[in-house]
């Protein structure tokens, strides 16, 4: 052996398991990097909640029993939803405590859904959506807490972002498919505003399981177009717009306002029911010497809305109107109403009347030219609400029943939530959505044959009887249901917005000129 050779090269027989060892190691590896690589991404936001769309369009849609607060992570609305939700899912595992000691389910679950994250420009503001969501759990708080409205079954409330595209509220609804069981899931109440959209997502809540729905009844809380009564299974606790524009035009057949002419500003917006039917149930109500000039219309779905009504306002004058009735969104009512207080006619007096949705306009960005407008252009701004705590105490017999106290000073909504404001309504319906889905399934449970047991289907056929003397006596006002799902002379308040930003009831009207009252019910 010569020097330097002593280590011996070993046979290819010797060397080979520890080459295929390392080649078996190196593949191992090579595997995993590209399974890491290639995985899907994660989606799930929390159980039941998944992140659906891509961009900016992205969020966490699906339902939660409120120990995951719904939010975008920014300053407006990444807390929006904190406190009550933890209230909600409080009163959730207490719920279901008290169910595991008598031995098996003694409750039923409602699912209040609605696009919880408002996006920039949505209809919905960040305080609206929070109010309407407080106001819910106080409704499911008090009947569980009171014999106010019977006391079974008692009330879970699950929280559903519906999101803002076709894919997340599809993504939603199967979601709370698969916890129909689980959950004992018998209603879905909230469901947002009057749009297309909202109608189609209803109609797959409402229609039956062979049909590819959820069979759930439906309790719709600002839903006020008149086409949505079409849709079966649901039923609505606002008045619908030919009841608020109806109203309008009551108001408008008394003084100051008898003589007085109107022009219609008309948002033609074709996906938009609510602005559509608000101003066709008007053109109906109004009488057409009554008018005048032609309906001006715009699109709120183009670019340049604001410099299309800065550009009316010549024409407006030439009109020479003394109401201009405002049929479009509360978003837009700071674009109208800033050019009004350059108009070439501010000698003449204008009192500009709309709909509910302006009820959100005081926490939309814009309301500061609209107070601007109200202190230097000679306008009024009134507009028919779905409820105001003003209108209690000027038709007290509109406004029978627990409901309203749980609002009052040491009511259930005050204790909890004791620095917001009732004045965009949003509470009081949202309370009265669920207040009127647990007087349907309790009402469904005493007739029951099953041992009080309910489902969406029993809850759907009892919506029937919510009338007469088993209206819901709700905080916005008797809610006594015709067989198309809508309330029979609902009362609607007629709020106006003051220069300084406050709000005060006028008076209360309804579609007939009276609301409902309690001794119309015996």
């Amino acid at each position: 052996m010569s020097p330097g050779s002593w280590v011996r090269n070993r046979p290819w027989w010797a060397r080979w398991p520890w080459n295929a060892m390392s080649a078996v190691v190196l593949l191992t590896l090579v595997a995993g990097a590209l399974v890491w690589l290639l995985r899907p991404e994660d989606t799930s936001c929390a159980t039941g909640v998944d992140r659906v769309g891509s961009g900016p369009e992205a969020q966490c849609v699906g339902i939660t029993d409120g120990s995951y607060h719904f939010g975008d992570g920014t300053k407006e609305t990444g807390e929006n939803l904190d406190q009550v939700s933890e209230l909600i899912h409080e009163e959730n595992a207490s719920i279901e405590r008290a169910s595991k000691e008598q031995g098996g389910p003694s409750y039923v679950a409602i699912v209040y859904l609605m696009p919880l994250i408002p996006r920039p420009g949505d209809t919905n503001t960040p305080d609206s959506v929070r109010h309407e969501v407080q106001g819910a759990y106080t409704a499911q708080y008090e009947a569980n807490h009171s014999d106010k409205y019977g006391d079974s079954p008692k009330i879970k409330l699950l929280l559903a972002n519906s999101g803002s595209t076709d894919e997340q509220r599809a993504a939603a609804l199967d979601r709370i498919r698969e916890r129909i069981g689980p959950e004992h899931i018998v209603a879905v109440a909230g469901l947002g505003t009057s749009t297309d959209a909202t109608e189609k997502m209803t109609r797959t809540i409402t229609a039956s399981e062979a049909d590819g729905g959820l069979q759930l009844a439906a309790t719709g809380s600002v839903l006020t177009a008149d086409t949505l009564s079409k849709v079966k299974g649901l039923v609505r606790v606002a008045p619908t717009n030919s009841d608020e524009a109806a109203a309008a035009a009551a108001l408008l057949q008394r003084k100051p306002f008898a003589d007085k002419r109107v022009l219609v500003i008309q948002d033609s917006r074709p996906d938009d029911q609510y602005t559509r039917t608000l101003g066709e149930a008007f053109l109906k109500a109004i009488p057409k010497k009554r008018l005048a000039g032609n309906v001006e219309e715009y699109d709120s779905s183009q670019e340049g809305v604001a410099s299309a009504f800065k550009t009316r306002m010549s024409n407006l004058c030439a009109a020479e109107p003394d109401v201009v009735y405002f049929a479009g969104r509360g978003v837009d009512l700071p674009r109208f109403l800033a050019p009004l207080k350059d108009r070439p006619c501010t000698d003449r007096q204008l009192v500009v009347l709309t709909g509910d949705d302006a009820s959100q306009s005081a926490q939309a960005s814009g309301f500061d030219q609209i107070k601007e407008t109200l202190r230097s252009g000679n306008v009024r701004l009134l507009y028919t609400g779905l409820a105001h705590q003003g209108a209690w105490e000027q038709r007290k017999d509109a406004y029978p029943g627990w409901a309203v106290q749980s609002f009052r000073e040491k009511g259930a909504y005050r204790s909890e939530f004791s620095e917001e404001t009732l004045d965009d309504g949003q509470a009081i319906m949202g309370h009265d959505a669920v207040l009127t889905a647990v007087s349907g399934v309790r009402l469904a449970a005493r007739a029951s044959e099953a041992n009080g047991r309910v489902t969406g289907s029993q809850t759907i056929q009892i919506w029937k009887s919510l009338h007469g003397v088993e209206s819901v006596k709700g905080a916005s006002g008797l809610i006594s249901l015709s067989n198309d799902g809508s309330p029979a002379r609902k009362a609607v308040p007629v709020i106006e917005i003051a220069p300084d930003g406050t709000v005060r009831t006028l008076d209360v009207s309804a579609s007939s000129g009276t609301p409902l009252t309690e001794a119309d019910l015996s």
